[in-house]
């Protein structure tokens, strides 16, 4: 099966499915059809793809004003760019605390789905988890360790599409009382949790089959 096709995928607002359709003939008698669906994963090696493998790393500094006074920084590193399904993501996070207020560190990993169709863009934002640390007072520096799992049940990334995409982004701020926060964002690639199998599993086995009827899959993106 060719590898440069989309993962399948399911939402409310579109989807990617496939199906596997055999025809048997035979002399003198009706041809036999069946038909199933099945899940397919695009194949990814982590570890031979230098993008995914790619370390991440950005600073963010502000000035505070109003209600507050100084200035808040943070300095943010994760290992890699590729992450599996279930994995853990390790975030380190240096922060300058050298305004007047507590700050407290944030963290959010979100999904954005993108649908194009007659030249519209629909996107749709999830939050997927999120995580708060532990509060840095004032005019303190602290370089603070993060780790949190990637839900096992996370949809695979989709960037080999045109018309769906599955993107998701992790995002570090810094919560300031009577300020706006300071934040970083970095986009997370999701990769299956195990290799990849491109086994089916059918929904129906038959045109013949009552079940096929009852089986009404979701609007189905053209693939």
């Amino acid at each position: 099966m060719p590898r440069q096709l989309p993962s399948s995928f399911f939402s409310k607002c579109g989807s990617i499915q496939y199906t596997l359709e055999a025809n048997l003939s035979r002399p003198k008698r009706l041809t036999s059809k069946a038909k199933a669906r099945f899940t397919f994963m695009h194949k990814t090696d982590l570890n031979s793809d230098p993008v995914l493998m790619a370390p991440q790393h950005s600073i963010i500094d502000r000035k505070m004003k109003l209600f507050n006074s100084g200035t808040v920084g943070m300095d943010v590193k994760i290992e890699r760019t590729g992450f599996h399904q279930g994995e853990g993501i390790q975030v380190v996070a240096s922060i300058q605390n050298k305004s007047s207020r507590d700050v407290k560190p944030k963290y959010c990993l979100y999904s954005k789905h993108s649908f194009f169709a007659a030249g519209k863009r629909k996107v749709e934002t999830n939050e997927i988890l999120k995580e708060v640390g532990e509060v840095i007072p004032p005019s303190a520096d602290q370089t603070v360790t993060r780790s949190f799992t990637v839900p096992p049940d996370t949809s695979a990334s989709i960037l080999n599409c045109d018309i769906l995409r599955v993107e998701y982004r992790l995002k570090v701020y810094l919560d300031v009382k009577y300020a706006f926060d300071p934040e970083l964002t970095f986009p997370i690639v999701i990769l299956p949790a195990t290799a990849v199998s491109e086994e089916g599993n059918p929904t129906c086995q038959s045109e013949e089959d009552s079940s096929c009827d009852t089986q009404t899959p979701p609007p189905a993106s053209e693939t």
